[in-house]
């Protein structure tokens, strides 16, 4: 019996797709690589998942699991042939107790985070967090605004259900002998397929205060992010936007009239009326002292529409640019006026448009590089530049991926990061848990086996 109708007989003739309606799963949202997978399946239920699944590792077919496809680092793009089970129709929430919520892999951040009761909340919340599903926000660890105080998806994850590629499901809790999240979080799906998973909930603070900073100069607004915590204050949220970015999202359906400033500082503060009362004190103080206009908003709707305009800045980068990359490297706070400083250096070098917009309070830099996808050169230019300010990262002590995973496009700044054993280790793991290599293939581990899909793949990771 033909693969695909063996698929069919499991999740039924409507969620196996083939043809040319495969190529609406060529790509994830980091654009400069697409493939084309040779079948799309969709399972309706953790049994069918299993069953799929199963089939296929028993046949030795490379598998990408995949979400929603809102990976910035190719993470669920494929390369060619392999087969995307797609765990977007797992989106159940199972149970809500106490301080969990156990979920599906296929569920919206942003339902997750309804789906609560109002006293409590669901702490990480990237940017992409209306579509997003959970299973890709543990695959690649994202973060989002409020890492700086309640940490990234790790923080969040209390246990995992995973089917290894054996055929077994394994429900995985935290013990002294296992930390499942030391293996599946941020295993990109290389290791094994998140089926479901218990999530950590926060008691929702007393009250919030956001308070807005306008500097005329972007160095002395990374000072100020390293005086806030110097005084004390570990804010809720610390996001910074450059007047590259603040002119993109003022164009678009985001905007919530920010002049176009060298820099604007959006800080968030919770807790109870007390800490916040003091806690503003200080950031005031801060603020002042830089010399920074401080603005704050008049009610919820306008604080609501400015949290709205900094989260909105990547698609707002469609008014300045057709086509852009988004790096996620991270420095030590101390380090983000060097980083500045030598990001705006990189960008006159290469000729290239880098809007700066970022999470600022764990020093996680997104910059934003403009090109032409219709440009060779443009591309070329664009990617080289991204490559210099990752390695630049690391070079001032800082990691290449805070967020975003490693994927497809940081495979060729791996080994300037990781040494030879550290890497021999990774792979051993991968072995362990992957022995045949069929879990989301030329992901997060170099391997010059994996042949490129385009020139702009073979600058990035550069071997041939």
């Amino acid at each position: 019996m033909p693969l695909e109708e063996e698929l069919a007989r499991i999740v039924g003739d409507d969620w196996v797709i083939t043809g040319e309606k495969v190529l609406l799963y060529s790509q994830d949202a980091f654009l400069a690589s697409s493939g084309r997978p040779s079948i799309v399946v969709l399972p309706g239920t953790e049994e069918e998942a299993v069953k799929v699944l199963r089939l296929l590792f028993k046949n030795g077919i490379k598998v990408i699991p995949r979400g929603s496809g809102t990976s910035l680092s190719g993470g669920s793009s494929p390369l060619g042939g392999e087969i995307v089970v797609s765990l977007t129709r797992l989106n159940r929430v199972y149970k809500v107790e106490g301080f969990e919520i156990e979920v599906g892999p296929g569920i919206a951040n942003a339902t997750v985070s309804k789906s609560v009761p109002p006293h409590l909340f669901y702490a990480p919340d990237p940017s992409s967090y209306i579509v997003s599903s959970i299973g890709g926000n543990i695959s690649h660890d994202s973060g989002g605004i409020r890492v700086v105080k309640y940490g990234p998806t790790y923080s969040s994850v209390l246990g995992v259900k995973v089917l290894l590629t054996n055929g077994e499901v394994e429900e995985m809790t935290t013990s002294p002998l296992l930390n499942p999240k030391s293996i599946f979080v941020g295993a990109e799906g290389t290791l094994g397929v998140v089926l479901r998973a218990r999530l950590r909930l926060f008691r929702r603070p007393e009250g919030s205060k956001t308070i807005v900073a306008l500097f005329n100069s972007l160095e002395t607004a990374a000072r100020a992010i390293v005086s806030i915590f110097k005084a004390g204050v570990v804010p809720s949220g610390l996001e910074l936007m450059d007047r590259n970015s603040i002119r993109a999202v003022e164009r678009s359906r985001y905007r919530a009239g920010l002049p176009e400033v060298e820099a604007v500082l959006l800080i968030e503060l919770d807790g109870t009326s007390e800490e916040l009362k003091r806690e503003e004190s200080r950031v005031r103080k801060v603020f002042e002292d830089l010399g920074a206009e401080i603005i704050i908003p008049k009610d919820k709707e306008e604080e609501s529409r400015l949290w709205s305009a900094r989260k909105g800045a990547f698609p707002a980068m469609a008014t300045v640019a057709p086509a852009y990359l988004t790096l996620d490297c991270n420095v030590l706070r101390a380090k983000l006026p060097e980083a500045l400083t030598k990001i705006k250096e990189i960008a006159e070098k290469y000729k290239v448009y880098i809007a700066n917009v970022f999470h600022a309070g764990d020093g996680n830099l997104h910059p934003l590089i403009s090109f032409n996808p219709n440009d060779k050169e443009s591309v070329e230019r664009a990617i080289r530049a991204g490559l210099e300010i990752e390695r630049l990262a690391i070079s001032l002590g800082g990691v290449p991926s805070g967020e975003h995973g490693i994927g497809i496009e940081k495979l060729g700044v791996i080994k300037d990061y990781y040494n030879e054993i550290e890497i021999n280790v990774m792979k051993r793991v991968k072995e362990a848990f992957d022995p045949q290599g069929l879990l989301n293939p030329c992901k997060m581990l170099p391997d010059p086996s994996c042949k490129p899909t385009n020139d702009y793949l073979r600058v990035m990771w550069e071997w041939d």
